[in-house]
């Protein structure tokens, strides 16, 4: 009968990795266990391995980037994240990704942005002739932003 190796993150029950002293508490320097952490994890777990949706409102502190990114690891199923800020998305790519790709090698990640992201002079000049602003207050801002895309 072979064995299977309980110390990597794929073998252990999600509370070995999430508890205090747990797997995530030996590898990551400033991890504190949250109960509300393990919960999602182990509520994200559930609806990928019975392959139902699932909608979670957490609030600040509880780490939720955690939370869903150990259990996804895990399923080994291909993911795409689509963050609602870009500080969001700069905090997984270059903090949360690097610390789990040690513990997950096999993770491959690619970190894409969509047009909407860039400024081109085109739409500069579009939104001079057409502004899409929405009251007095942004109107007035605007000949200040101008400049710095070299319009003038």
């Amino acid at each position: 009968m072979a064995s299977t190796n309980p110390k990597t993150p794929e073998k252990l029950p999600l509370d070995k990795i999430f508890a205090p002293g747990g797997w995530l508490a030996r590898h990551h320097p400033n991890y504190e266990f949250r109960p509300g952490q393990l919960e999602m994890a182990e509520n994200v777990e559930s609806a990928l391995e019975n392959r139902h949706h699932l909608i979670v409102e957490a609030g600040t502190g509880t780490g939720k980037t955690l939370a869903y990114l150990v259990p996804l690891l895990r399923s080994g199923l291909r993911t795409v994240i689509s963050t609602g800020t870009k500080n969001l998305q700069e905090q997984l790519f270059y903090k949360d990704v690097p610390f789990l790709k040690k513990l997950f090698p096999q993770m491959r990640v690619a970190l894409m942005k969509g047009r909407q992201n860039y400024l081109c002079r085109q739409k500069l000049y579009d939104i001079e002739k057409q502004p899409v602003l929405d009251g007095m207050e942004q109107v007035e801002q605007y000949p200040k932003l101008a400049p710095v895309g070299g319009t003038h």
